[in-house]
């Protein structure tokens, strides 16, 4: 039977599990014609601008990992 510590953690394993999930799905969006780190407006679907654009929106988005 499990405790309340044991519940405790299964949730805790699950929101992290669901959280990771999510942030998996921002490394795969897809470019709008609009960078995903400054906003420019791009003549494409790329998604961002340039490489420093993308390395800052990596750099965020692994830090909130």
């Amino acid at each position: 039977m499990s405790d309340d510590a044991d519940k405790t953690q299964d949730r805790l394993e699950l929101e992290d599990a669901i959280r990771r999930k999510e942030m998996d799905g921002i490394k795969y969006l897809q470019g709008t014609g609009h960078c995903l780190n400054c906003g420019t407006k791009l003549n494409d679907l790329r998604r961002w601008c340039d490489k420093d654009c993308a390395e800052d929106w990596d750099y965020h988005v692994n830090r909130r990992k």
